[in-house]
C-alpha cells in the first residue's frame, strides 16, 4: 500500500509538473519564429549587485503607494489575458474593448499575448529551476496587493511577462488610435509599473520585459499575417471611435 500510495504521489507530482510546463497556445509567429531570446537578452542582476540593490530599494520605496489610489490601479491591472486587459485601456479610448465590441482587435491581441510568451519560455524559469524569486519572496510578510494566483511565488519573476504585455498592448493600441498615442503607451507603462507597486516584480525585471516586447514587435511587423489582422482592427477601432 505504502508503495502504490508513493506511486500515485509521484504520478500526481509529474502530472501537475507538466501541466504547468503546458507550451502556450500558437501565436502569430510562434512556436517556429527564428527569434532566440536567451541570445540577447541580458540576465537578471546578480543577487550581490548594487543593481540589485536598487531593485530593492526601490521596492521598498514603494510600499506607502499600495495604499492609494495606485495601489488599488495596480491591482486591477493584475490580469494576463487579452479579455481582461482590454477593458484596463477603456478609459484612455472611452470606449469599451471587449469580445464583442472589437473582437477582431481583441483577437489579435491574444495571438500576441502568445508570441510573447513564447518567446520568454526560454528564459522565464520556475524558482525551482533557476529562475529569480520575486520580491515577496525574497521578503516575506512584504506589503503587496492581494495575491490573485497562489503559484505566483514559484514562477520567476525574470523577465516580466506583464511589462511586456503593457507595452505590446500600448504600442499597437497607439498604432490603431494614432490621436490618442501618449495617453496608451502611458497607460501601458503603467500597467507594467504595477507590477512593482504589488511587489510581484522588481524595476529590472519591467525594463527587460519591455526590451523583449519591442524586439517581438519589430519581428511581427513582418509578417503577413499580423499586418493584414492589424489593418482590420484598425478598422474595427475606427468605427467604434467615430460612433462615441
Amino acid at each position: 500500500m505504502k508503495c502504490v500510495a508513493a506511486c500515485l504521489a509521484g504520478l500526481l507530482s509529474f502530472v501537475a509538473a507538466s501541466a504547468s510546463a503546458a507550451d502556450p497556445d500558437p501565436g502569430y509567429i510562434f512556436p517556429s519564429a527564428d527569434l532566440h531570446i536567451q541570445t540577447w537578452l541580458p540576465p537578471a542582476p546578480p543577487r550581490d549587485s548594487l543593481a540589485q540593490a536598487a531593485d530593492v530599494q526601490a521596492i521598498f520605496a514603494l510600499r506607502p503607494e499600495l495604499d492609494g489610489p495606485r495601489g488599488k490601479e495596480a491591482h486591477l491591472d493584475d490580469v494576463y489575458k487579452a479579455i481582461d486587459v482590454a477593458p484596463r485601456f477603456d478609459y484612455v479610448l472611452g470606449i469599451h474593448l471587449d469580445g464583442k465590441t472589437a473582437p477582431r482587435t481583441v483577437r489579435m491581441l491574444q495571438l500576441v499575448t502568445n508570441d510573447a510568451e513564447w518567446m520568454t519560455k526560454p528564459v522565464k524559469h520556475r524558482v525551482a529551476e533557476g529562475g529569480r524569486q520575486r520580491p515577496l519572496v525574497d521578503y516575506p510578510g512584504l506589503h503587496t496587493c492581494p495575491i490573485i494566483y497562489e503559484s505566483l511565488p514559484e514562477t520567476g519573476g525574470f523577465p516580466s511577462g506583464h511589462a511586456s504585455l503593457g507595452w505590446l498592448w500600448g504600442t499597437i493600441l497607439a498604432e490603431l488610435a494614432p490621436e490618442h498615442a501618449d495617453a496608451l503607451i502611458a497607460r501601458g507603462i503603467a500597467f507594467g509599473d504595477s507590477r512593482v507597486i504589488c511587489g510581484f516584480h522588481y524595476p529590472s525585471d519591467i525594463v527587460a520585459g519591455r526590451l523583449a516586447a519591442a524586439a517581438l514587435l519589430q519581428r511581427l511587423h513582418a509578417d503577413r499575417k499580423f499586418q493584414h489582422d492589424l489593418d482590420d482592427a484598425r478598422v474595427e477601432l475606427a468605427k467604434l471611435l467615430r460612433k462615441h
